[in-house]
C-alpha cells in the first residue's frame, strides 16, 4: 500500500517550481547587466562629443579613450617606443619618460674577483671540520 502525501508536503511541492524559476530569472538579470555595464569594444570614443558624458574628459585621437581635459599629452611629446619625451608634468608622464639608459650585460666575475669568473678551489680538509 503506497502512502499518501501529507497536505503541508504537497503544499511545499507545489511552491518550488516558482521559487526556481525566480532563482533563474535573477541569474538571467545579472548575467544581462554585466554585458550592459562592461564596455566590450576596444575604442571608448572617436570624438570629444563622445566623452561628453564624462565632465571636463575628452577623446585622446590616439587611444580612443576618454581621458581628463588636462591629461592629454602635447602632439610633439611621443618619443620612441612610446616614452614620454617631454617635461613630465603628472606622475604617468614621470614613469613613462624617456631616459637614456642603456643596458648592460651583468659581470659575474667580480663576485669572486677571479679572472674566469669561477667559484675559488674548496677549501682542503684538515683538522678544523674536514673529512
Amino acid at each position: 500500500m503506497q502512502r499518501q502525501p501529507s497536505r503541508a508536503r504537497r503544499r511545499s511541492l507545489t511552491r518550488r517550481p516558482p521559487r526556481a524559476l525566480g532563482a533563474c530569472l535573477c541569474a538571467a538579470l545579472a548575467l544581462a547587466a554585466c554585458s550592459v555595464l562592461v564596455e566590450r569594444r576596444d575604442r571608448q570614443c572617436a570624438t570629444d562629443a563622445d566623452c561628453a558624458r564624462f565632465p571636463g574628459a575628452r577623446c585622446d585621437p590616439g587611444g580612443r579613450v576618454c581621458v581628463p581635459a588636462d591629461g592629454v599629452p602635447p602632439a610633439g611629446c611621443d618619443g620612441d617606443d612610446g616614452c614620454y619625451s617631454c617635461a613630465p608634468t603628472t606622475n604617468e608622464q614621470l614613469l613613462n619618460a624617456c631616459t637614456d639608459a642603456a643596458c648592460r650585460p651583468f659581470d659575474s666575475g667580480r663576485l669572486t674577483n677571479l679572472r674566469d669568473g669561477g667559484l675559488p678551489p674548496l677549501p682542503e680538509p684538515g683538522a678544523r671540520g674536514g673529512r
